[in-house]
């Protein structure tokens, strides 16, 4: 089972600021017709079963040889199921579906409602897409952050934590905003039209969904390619003004970007020449 240590972080993260979520298909190939409705159909009766708190039903729902370990975890009568993103792979026969699940976290001051964000794979079997769950000893558990695995016996484990982890894992909001950069934060357009280029890097061990928020001004334009940064990668925002003839750009503009799943929000100021 994840670590409480672990859980308080992730409910911790989806209370940074995010822009709203849009549920994504995310990839450059489109999953075939019919494959992404049937999965969305499938993961949304799922979590109604798990609202519900009709478990045995959900169960039916898992794959054969990960049923054990559904039947064995802690189960939760979640508030509220909302879909995020679902990442094909193996040709579509395998998706992470990312979703955001209301629940409530104890504090000091009482229960207080938080959106848990969690990760869950889903296989192909028999024309029928169902949960599944890797062995944790074997497979471990993949986070944002990487891998996370069982301390083996005799080993020593920091801080008393019984879960071993690949690579960084942030402990603060500021190590967190720190795991999508930008190369610069200020940019020049002519006031007669151009180009600029941005890097964008990821220092996560797991894809980043890049979304951006433009300033309204005709001719302005502005992509990220690709879209989803993969596990510490790199992505280009490209800003173009294309003005028509006639039309003054104003002295200033910002664009904002928000990374998902960590909520991350940077901000590219753009100034016009004239």
């Amino acid at each position: 089972m994840i670590s409480s240590r672990f859980w308080l972080l992730s409910a911790f993260l989806l209370c940074l600021p995010a822009a709203a979520r849009q549920a994504t298909s995310t990839g450059f190939n489109r999953p075939p017709a019919g494959v992404d409705e049937a999965l969305r159909a499938r993961v949304q009766q799922f979590y109604d079963l798990e609202q519900q708190g009709r478990f045995r039903l959900a169960e039916q729902m898992v794959c054969e040889d990960s049923r054990d370990r559904y039947y064995d975890m802690e189960k939760r009568r979640w508030t509220s199921f909302e879909l995020i993103q679902i990442s094909y792979e193996e040709n579509f026969t395998r998706a992470r579906v990312a979703a955001a699940l209301g629940t409530e976290m104890a504090t000091l001051t009482g229960a207080i409602p938080v959106k848990a964000p969690i990760t869950t794979l889903w296989r192909l079997e028999n024309n029928t897409w169902c949960r599944y769950f890797p062995d944790p000893q074997k497979e471990g558990y993949r986070t944002p952050f990487g891998i996370m695995k069982p301390s083996q016996p005799g080993s020593s484990s920091q801080g008393g934590n019984p879960m071993q982890t690949v690579g960084h894992m942030p402990r603060t909001a500021e190590d967190v905003m720190a795991m999508f950069e930008v190369s610069r934060s200020l940019v020049t357009l002519p006031g007669k039209g151009g180009t600029e280029e941005v890097e964008l890097q990821n220092r996560m061990a797991s894809g980043l969904s890049v979304t951006i928020h433009p300033p309204l001004i005709d001719g302005f334009e502005a992509a990220v390619s690709p879209q989803t940064i993969p596990a510490n990668g790199k992505a280009v925002l490209r800003l173009v003004y294309r003005p028509k003839e006639g039309n003054a750009p104003p002295p200033r503009a910002v664009v904002r970007l928000i990374a998902e799943p960590i909520g991350a929000e940077k901000i590219i100021e753009v100034n016009f020449t004239r």
